[in-house]
């Protein structure tokens, strides 16, 4: 009998089971200039597999199925998530820009930055004597954000912003000198890197003394209603909504990933480690969102 995606990753048996079946594989996803951008694929044993594209899950075939995933989803990307989240993400985004402390003539930073909505709506924020960079390792992305840069410019907002700088590069090995931005931000990019503290530290390295980076992202809530709210929402309501684009399959390991992603007090914990003098978690849209609000101690 064929074990349902429900009861496989519910909250209360997803980690028992996951423990039993799952263990970490480092995949190395090239980037321009020579570089790697490593990330955590989880296999199963015994021939089962996590929800997803084909070959996502299996050694030797991350990187291609990886890369294929976000050209795919490159061009509805923004749509997608104005369907699935009924427009409520720009609230979400609105509210990590404001919390990263991004100030005008500032120098902001967007990592993971996608398509460009937050280094867009940072852009805004700092004005035109401010200096925006989205760094993100999927050039279709970032093909995509500048795009929609232009296009703002075309339509006279560009005054009344900053210019923003789009990067490939590494989450995980930011190519930026320590202490170079004022803000930073990055939005549901956290969950999807390989090793979390070493990310965590590199935007406490290139953040200023007394600034702070706000990071957005679905939140592993330990509370079994809104975790099964969540549940419901992904496997009944976006996962529907992505196959309508065929997109299906790289929608389905949204609910797995979150479930291997720390906790808020994790996060907070994780983040002081790396060096954060401050750190706090925010649960936000009846706890099925969260922003994690981390701020570098000011130089002694």
């Amino acid at each position: 009998m064929k074990t349902s995606i429900r009861s496989k990753y519910d909250s209360t048996g997803f980690h028992s089971w996951y423990a039993r079946n799952f263990r970490p594989t480092p995949n190395s996803i090239p980037l321009a200039g020579g570089r790697m951008c490593t990330r955590i694929i989880c296999t199963a044993s015994g021939g089962d597999s996590l929800p997803g594209p084909r070959g996502a899950f299996s050694p030797g075939q991350e990187a291609a199925a990886r890369q294929g995933l976000f050209n795919r989803i490159a061009p509805v990307y923004d749509e997608l998530n104005n369907t699935l989240s009924f427009g409520q993400h720009w609230v979400w985004k609105q509210m990590t820009v404001k919390w990263s402390g991004a100030r005008p003539g500032g120098k902001a930073l967007d990592v993971c930055c996608g398509s460009g909505d937050l280094a867009l709506l940072l852009a805004r924020l700092v004005g035109p004597r401010g200096e925006v960079t989205g760094l993100d390792f999927a050039a279709e992305m970032l093909e995509d954000a500048a795009a929609r840069q232009e296009a703002q410019r075309l339509e006279g907002m560009a005054p009344k912003a900053a210019s923003i700088t789009w990067v490939q590069g590494d989450a995980m090995s930011l190519p930026f000198e320590a202490g170079s931005f004022d803000a930073a931000t990055m939005g549901y990019g956290l969950r999807n890197v390989a090793d979390i503290p070493a990310a965590l530290s590199e935007l406490h390295r290139v953040l200023r003394p007394g600034c702070s980076a706000a990071i957005l992202d679905f939140n592993n809530c330990t509370d079994p209603i809104p975790d099964a709210v969540q549940a419901f929402f992904l496997e009944q309501l976006v996962v529907p909504a992505a196959r309508r684009y065929g997109l299906a399959a790289e929608y389905e390991y949204l609910r797995p990933s979150i479930k291997r992603f720390p906790t808020g007090s994790e996060l907070e914990r994780l983040a002081r480690e790396a060096g954060f003098a401050v750190a706090r978690h925010y649960p936000i849209s009846f706890d099925l969102m969260g922003v994690l609000v981390a701020t570098k101690g000011r130089a002694r």
